[in-house]
């Protein structure tokens, strides 16, 4: 079976691998000038790392080879409003919306398009969509707010009010919503109930610096300078790049009296309009965007930020406390030092506690899986995880060769005791299987694979790694859905009989099997799992 090079630069897109997914984007784009996905999904590599003008070309490129794909047309139209070029982002979406029109993200896109612009015309424009994506479902706090924010840009204010409300109830913990709404209240001249929002939008987030400076100004034009000079002190803290902040800090200090101050004010105006005072970090998520035009590498930033392993720690931990979504792995650390300490224990207490059996049910998949060869015959084989080593015995009578790879040297010592190992390597199994091209005709690991939920590395890297007509079997815990899950008890993964067929598939792996399987218990009872034999493509002409 021919391996999928879309779909396998799809997953490792999805995974975080970004460079890896981009190289593969581009090896079909040079094989395919005309491969429109991979010219799509290079768009969006772009505009995820940050170089929207890098994306639009891309994205043209495939709306011309498709010109009736909506995505195309959508993602052009971001990648325009992120450039700056709003009249080219109100035609992409306008065309994606002809091509999609009960698409509601679209129909956003589009009004925010309008409101970005703000042309004649724009706001009743950007009206018109927000209520069609409205009509079509997409009726979300956002929605709300964005359709407050152009009727108080068009002077509406009750409907501005009415709107902001609406998106209140929907998220009360909006920060935006609850500072608009307190520019609507004061433009209608209800200065009570403007500061109560603002102070509840600052309450939510008090590093709103247009929060901060509407605020301060209700008490500048109530005369109490010096509060308001405390208020707009926060504004420029929070965002130093503010002249009109500024500005408005040295009035009120000057108004209280304090002079000497106001003239330090008005001098950091200065700076600050010649560009010299720098953004702080508190109010930088513009600037964070904009420093990616000027990244040597973004996508190297853009895949240390969704792969680093400080973050995948975190993410790990916080599986086990919020409804959040998997991580693509357990971190190795973590396994080897779970290991370590479990070295001394590990046989007894799977064998007798935990009935645990995935050992023999491996050895009886791989016999059935080379019955058909002369029985005289020896193969390479390569034990994935193997721990202590409870499944070398079972395969060194069939062996030629049998090495083992584990994550812990603690228990890699207890499989060294056994001798039946001729090789044994501490270190990453995907790592290790990646750089043994074409050296095994079998591979197994039995319930190793549990601490990894993105397959896509270590199928590619068995695929390399056997010979054609090559056994690679395997059990995990049995999943449902079409991917993989994290449990958050026993932070191991599940994966879905859907996920392992697709995984196999892509990679030009052949399922042989995938059987339902009881490989232990805990707690008294049975853990579900599929025992799984994957094989390489034959030889040509055999």
């Amino acid at each position: 079976m021919p391996s999928d090079p879309l779909a396998l630069a799809l997953e490792h897109h999805r995974a975080g691998r970004v460079r890896e997914a981009a190289g593969r984007y581009r090896e079909l784009i040079a094989a395919d000038p005309r491969h429109a996905d991979a010219l799509h999904w290079l768009g969006v590599l772009a505009c995820q790392s940050g170089r929207p003008d890098h994306a639009i070309p891309l994205f043209e490129r495939a709306a011309s080879i498709r010109p009736d794909d909506p995505a195309a047309h959508h993602n052009l139209g971001t990648a325009c409003l992120s450039a700056g070029r709003a009249d080219d982002a109100v035609r992409a979406f306008e065309r994606a919306a002809r091509l999609a029109p009960d698409r509601g993200e679209t129909l956003m896109a589009w009004g925010l398009a309008h409101l970005v612009r703000r042309a004649p015309g724009d706001a009743d424009a950007a009206v018109f969509a927000f209520r069609q994506a409205r009509l079509a479902g997409f009726d979300t706090a956002e929605l709300h707010r964005n359709l407050g924010v152009v009727h108080l840009a068009a002077g509406r204010t009750d409907d501005a009010i009415e709107a902001f409300v609406g998106g209140l109830e929907k998220d009360p913990h909006d920060p935006a919503a609850w500072h608009h709404l307190a520019l609507a209240h004061r433009h209608k001249g209800d200065l009570r109930q403007a500061r109560k929002c603002l102070n509840k939008s600052l309450e939510i987030a008090d590093d709103n610096a247009r929060a901060w400076y509407a605020l301060a100004s209700l008490d500048a034009e109530a005369g109490n300078h010096d509060i308001a000079a405390a208020l707009f002190a926060k504004a420029v803290k929070f965002d130093p790049t503010y002249v009109a902040a500024h500005h408005a800090l040295g009035r009120a200090l000057e108004s209280a009296g304090r002079h000497a101050e106001a003239l330090r004010a008005f001098a950091q105006a200065i700076r600050a309009s010649r560009g010299t005072v720098k953004q702080s970090l508190a109010a930088s998520p513009v600037s964070k965007t904009r420093d990616a035009y000027h990244d040597p590498d973004p996508l190297t930033t853009l895949e240390k930020r969704l792969t680093d392993p400080k973050a995948l720690n975190f993410h790990h931990a916080m599986v086990a406390n919020a409804a959040v979504f998997s991580p693509t792995h357990v971190p190795t650390d973590a396994i080897a030092n779970l290991f370590d300490r479990y070295a001394d224990t590990f046989d007894s207490h799977l064998r007798e506690k935990l009935q645990y059996t995935a050992p023999e049910l491996i050895a009886q998949a791989v016999a059935r899986a080379t019955a058909s060869d002369d029985e005289s015959k020896r193969y390479d084989i390569l034990d994935l995880g193997c721990g202590t080593g409870l499944v070398g015995p079972l395969l060194r009578p069939i062996a030629r060769t049998l090495d083992g790879v584990d994550l812990s040297p603690a228990i890699l010592e207890k499989a060294r005791a056994k001798n039946v190992y001729d090789r044994l390597d501490v270190g990453d199994m995907v790592a290790i299987v990646r750089d043994r091209p074409g050296a095994y005709n079998i591979l197994v690991a039995a319930d190793s694979i549990i601490y990894t939920g993105d397959l896509v590395p270590l199928f590619e890297a068995a695929a390399t790694s056997l010979r054609p007509g090559g056994v690679f079997a395997f059990t995990v815990e049995a999943g449902t859905g079409d991917r993989y899950l994290l449990h958050p008890k026993t932070l191991r993964y599940t994966h879905s009989p859907a996920y392992l067929h697709h995984v196999a598939s892509i990679t030009g792996l052949t399922e042989e099997s995938l059987t339902p399987i009881v490989p232990r218990h805990e707690g008294d009872k049975p853990v579900r799992g599929l025992l799984v034999v994957l094989r390489s493509p034959p030889s040509p002409g055999s």
